[in-house]
Parts: structure tokens; C-alpha cells; sequence
């Protein structure tokens, strides 16, 4: 019962956070706290025995959460350089209509957009801002918020915008909408009144005025 209990834990986290990629670290911390609180306990439960943990908090149990913190804002890294573009101009896509599954779309195109060299070279850059920033005790928001955090923003930005003339871009990028839209449907409130070719067009078309006014 219990492997099967972890593997669940892990799917929904999973899940959670490829639905929610425009929360920033501590939002998505909570709703994913919330969301497996009970299934954690009776894991913890299941492997014990004992009753569930008071809501008081220790000062070993803040320690944990804040070590817990700190590895979900490392892992986030891995997809640095989209979040760095997207939180550019993100908010501006952020409207009715668009579900906020295919913002994590727009993110994930950018590796394949503006080259695997590029990205590697703004993955350089941006592993040094952060651990620059750790030592100054600045959270991943903040980076994200700097000067130099926005400066590489609008870097990945014109790269980006530069690749957009391609012949398969528009092609690829409403195949990945597509896709995205469908798989997340049952989890989008009133997914299934969504007419799935309008709201393809609708985020698409957020998107590249995003990208002509920057």
C-alpha cells in the first residue's frame, strides 16, 4: 500500500505543477501542501502507526520546510530560462479564456526555439545570478524581479522573437497548445464547454502580441 500511496504523492505533485507553472514557488508550495497533507499523513501513518501530527509546528518542522523550500526552487531551476521569459511579459497573457495550463507551453518552447546553444549559454547566466543571489539571501521571486534578472529576460526575449519568422514555429507551437489542451481538459473548470480550436487561437494569439509590443 505504501509504495503505492508514494507513487500517487508523486503523480499529483507532478501534475500540479505542470498545471500551475505561472504560480510562483510559494503559491505552488501551498496548493501542493494542501493538496497532499492527508495522503502524506497516511503514508506516514501506514509506515508507524502513529496518530496524525498536531498542526503545532516545532522549530524541526519549520527547519524542514524551509530545507523543503529550497529544494523546489532548485528544481524549478531546470526550467529557469522559461520562467526568466515568460515572467517578462506572463501576466499579460494571464486572461479569461486562456487556461493557465498552455502558459507552461509558451515556457517550454524556448529551448527549441532559440537553439540548444543559446540555452545553454542563458542557463549559464542565469545559474550564476541565482547563486549570486542566494548568498544575498534573495528568494527566486526576487532574482526574477532584479535588474540583472530582467536584463536576461529581455535577452531570452530577443532571441526568441528573432526565430519567430520561422516557416514550422507557428505550425509547432499551435500543435503544442493543442496537445497540452487536451490532455488537461478534465482538469480545467468547464473544460468541457471549451471549444478547443478558439482557445488555441485565443492563447496563441495573446502570445505573439506579447511578443510584437515586448
Amino acid at each position: 500500500m505504501s509504495d503505492t500511496l508514494k507513487q500517487d504523492i508523486i503523480f499529483k505533485i507532478l501534475k500540479m505543477a505542470k498545471d500551475n507553472s505561472d504560480l510562483n514557488s510559494d503559491e505552488l508550495f501551498s496548493q501542493v501542501e494542501s493538496a497532499t497533507s492527508s495522503m502524506f499523513n497516511q503514508l506516514i501513518q501506514s509506515h508507524t502507526g502513529d496518530a496524525p501530527v498536531a498542526n503545532g509546528k516545532s522549530k524541526d518542522d519549520k527547519a524542514r520546510t524551509k530545507r523543503r523550500m529550497k529544494r523546489k526552487d532548485r528544481n524549478q531551476r531546470k526550467e529557469h530560462v522559461g520562467r526568466f521569459f515568460i515572467h517578462l511579459f506572463g501576466k499579460n497573457i494571464i486572461q479569461p479564456g486562456i487556461p493557465k495550463c498552455l502558459i507552461s507551453v509558451f515556457a517550454s518552447s524556448v529551448p527549441t526555439t532559440i537553439g540548444e546553444e543559446a540555452y545553454k549559454e542563458l542557463s549559464g547566466k542565469i545559474d550564476r545570478l541565482l547563486e549570486f543571489g542566494d548568498k544575498k539571501g534573495f528568494d527566486y521571486d526576487q532574482i526574477l524581479e532584479s535588474k540583472p534578472g530582467k536584463t536576461i529576460a529581455k535577452e531570452i526575449f530577443s532571441l526568441y522573437n528573432a526565430e519567430t519568422d520561422s516557416s514550422s514555429f507557428e505550425k509547432l507551437l499551435r500543435n503544442n497548445l493543442d496537445e497540452t489542451l487536451v490532455k488537461n481538459i478534465e482538469s480545467i473548470e468547464n473544460g468541457q464547454d471549451l471549444n478547443i480550436e478558439d482557445t488555441v487561437n485565443l492563447a496563441f494569439d495573446a502570445f505573439t502580441k506579447c511578443l510584437k509590443t515586448g
